[in-house]
């Protein structure tokens, strides 16, 4: 074949193969289309329950994710530098908490009078004695009731020399006798008070008193004799003075006296029980009942008002105590 014969040829097969290679490019789309296709085919089918359980584990993960970088960024910034709250303080609010303990440290003065008419079931004359009692008190105070042990002193002095009349004997001076007390008593005591609120400040309070005490200090009991120029008068008119020493003069003899054998002459004073003596030793507190007022008008203070009723007559008393409780600490 000559030369330009071939190249004649080679024109020709390359007209041909530009056609062929277009319709091979647009038949393989429409072909592969076809293949993934199927005539007829349905669609697959998609499980709600699966989906939902996929998409919460997904979030579940990217919560735990989360969690754990900011736990990481949390350790690596160091310790937190904000504060917590402080607990609120106010002074004036003397509201007291169910459940809490407050203490309150005090000191208490209390008059006791012994009125005459009482002393009169046990002895005619006589007259109305009065005593003082001071202490220390803790008021241990829970649920709106108070346990307020004390530790007090108390003394018995009549002042002076108090005339006494066996009760319902004779009036003769045989019968008659002068007391004149200097005993003291230091009491180991415990009220028991419960209070019922009246308002922001103010409680009323009730309860009961009880304690020991120990006596000590003379008391002195000498008989007398009539004496217009005596000191000691009596309701009937009468005056006596005391006897100095035993003898013949009425009043001054122990014939004239009764359940004794002891000349209680020149200022005669009882020994204690222990020594035989009428003198005692140990006196109990029983105070039933008690009633008064207690005022809180701050956090750290109280005051009381009250009275009641003991062995030892009718008493009123007023305290005052310094609360223990304390600002919480910034």
């Amino acid at each position: 074949m000559t030369q330009r014969g071939s190249r004649l040829f080679s024109l020709r097969l390359l007209s041909l193969a530009v056609p062929v290679a277009a319709a091979m490019v647009l038949i393989s789309p429409a072909a592969s289309a076809q293949g993934a296709a199927k005539p007829g085919a349905k669609p697959a089918k998609v499980d709600p329950k699966k989906a939902a359980e996929e998409q919460k584990a997904a979030e579940d993960a990217k919560a735990a994710e989360d969690a754990k970088k900011a736990e990481d960024a949390k350790a690596a910034a160091g310790p937190s530098q904000v504060e917590p709250p402080h607990e609120a303080w106010d002074i004036k609010d003397v509201t007291e908490v169910d459940g809490k303990k407050y203490f309150f440290i005090g000191a208490r003065y209390r008059g006791n009078i012994i009125p005459q008419f009482m002393l009169n079931l046990f002895v005619d004359e006589g007259a109305t004695i009065y005593s003082n009692n001071i202490a220390i008190e803790l008021d241990m105070r829970k649920d709106g009731f108070s346990l307020i042990p004390a530790i007090g002193f108390t003394e018995y002095g009549t002042g002076g020399d108090i005339l006494f009349k066996e009760k319902g004997s004779k009036d003769i001076a045989g019968n008659y006798s002068f007391v004149n007390s200097s005993m003291k008593a230091l009491y180991l005591t415990a009220d028991l008070l419960w209070s019922a609120k009246i308002n922001k400040n103010f409680d009323f309070e009730y309860g009961a008193g009880f304690g020991l005490g120990i006596i000590f200090g003379d008391l002195a009991n000498n008989w007398v004799y009539e004496d217009a120029a005596g000191p000691l008068s009596a309701s009937n008119g009468k005056h006596y003075s005391k006897c100095q020493s035993g003898g013949t003069q009425p009043g001054c003899n122990a014939a004239e006296h009764k359940n004794t054998d002891t000349l209680k002459v020149g200022n005669y004073t009882e020994p204690s029980w222990f020594s035989g003596g009428s003198k005692p030793v140990l006196f109990p507190w029983i105070s039933i009942p008690q009633l008064g007022l207690r005022y809180k008008p701050i956090k750290n203070f109280e005051a009381r008002f009250g009275m009641g009723f003991g062995l030892t007559g009718f008493w009123f008393g007023l305290n005052g105590a310094y609360g223990l409780e304390q600002k919480p600490k910034e």
